[in-house]
Parts: structure tokens; sequence; C-alpha cells
């Protein structure tokens, strides 16, 4: 036996060695070894038209597609300052911000990605609140919650308690209801 020594007798080719094909990524194994007749065809049936990886399965393409080829078609870009990568360009845009930081506060140094979030975080240091309720005169920092307390002056009360019917304005109100014990009773 010199040579090669893999040539079957009659010079036959070699029957197709199937154990590069991962285990994990290959679904369709048969129990014992191919058949130097049926081994190719199967090995061959299915192929990733990406980087050409062949299955024996359509089990094992589909797997391989999900945990290769579909997660690079779908992150596409990429952070020059991480390794962090986006699906959109304004995902990454926005992300970009979070590593330039162009608005930081003067009076503690924290960094933020847009003026109107410093501009909110400077009425911490303030005590400025700018956004008044017409209906009651109180005041607050933040426009959404003066928006939020608006709900407390509506007549529509949409947020019920299932165990004693009572209504509230805002879920967080009926939560908190909930959560100091409600009796049962209107």
């Amino acid at each position: 036996p010199g040579g090669r020594g893999r040539e079957a007798a009659g010079g036959a080719p070699p029957a197709l060695d199937l154990t590069a094909l991962s285990s994990e990524e290959d679904e369709g194994k048969s129990s014992g070894p191919p058949s130097p007749a049926s081994a190719p065809a199967a090995a061959e049936r299915f192929r990733c038209a990406q980087c050409a990886k062949a299955y024996s399965t359509f089990a094992g393409l589909s797997k391989h597609k999900q945990l290769h080829c579909d997660a690079q078609a779908r992150k596409s870009f990429s952070c020059k300052y991480c390794e962090k990568e986006y699906v959109s360009l304004g995902a990454l845009k926005m992300h970009i911000r979070s590593h330039t930081l162009p608005c930081v506060c003067k009076m503690c140094g924290k960094a933020f990605s847009r003026p109107w979030l410093l501009q909110g975080h400077i009425r911490t240091h303030t005590g400025e609140k700018p956004f008044s309720c017409t209906h009651c005169n109180r005041a607050f920092a933040d426009r959404s919650n003066l928006r939020a307390h608006l709900q407390t002056h509506s007549d529509v009360k949409k947020y019920q308690c299932k165990t004693c019917s009572r209504t509230f304005s805002r879920m967080s109100l009926l939560h908190k209801h909930e959560e100091t014990g409600c009796s049962g009773s209107r």
C-alpha cells in the first residue's frame, strides 16, 4: 500500500468524508457512514449561497444561515470608536454622539448627547420650573411631567381598580392605590 492509499478497488473515487461537517450545524446525520454512491449527492443538496458551505439537510443549512450569514447581513453600520454595530445609520449616529458628548454641564461636568437633555439637567441645579399648570399653578421642570399632571385635572379617568372599581387619571396613581392596599370598597 503505497501512494495515496485512499482509492477503492478498481480505481473508483474515494467515499466523500462528511466528518468535516460540524455536528452542531448538521442536523441530518445518518446512523452509519454514507455509501460512496449516495454521499456526494446528499452532502451537496443544501448549499449556502453566500459562503458555499454545503449541508446534507435543510435544517443544517437553516441553522448555518441563522448563526453565520443572516447575522452578517443584519449588522452593517459600525462605530469607529468601539465594536458596536447597528442596522441603521441613524442609530449609529446617535450612538457616536455618546462617545463625543458635546453638551457638558458647567456646574457638575456631566455630559449629554443633546442640548435639550443638558437644559433639562441644568434645571436640577437651578430649581427652575418653567412649565406651569393652568388649573392649579403647580410648576414643573420638565414638560412631560406637566403633561402627566394635567391628566389629574381631566374628567376622563381611564385606569380602574379591579377590586373596588375606583378610577384614576394616571396608571401610576392606580398602581400606588393597589400597592397601599385597596380596601375593596368605593
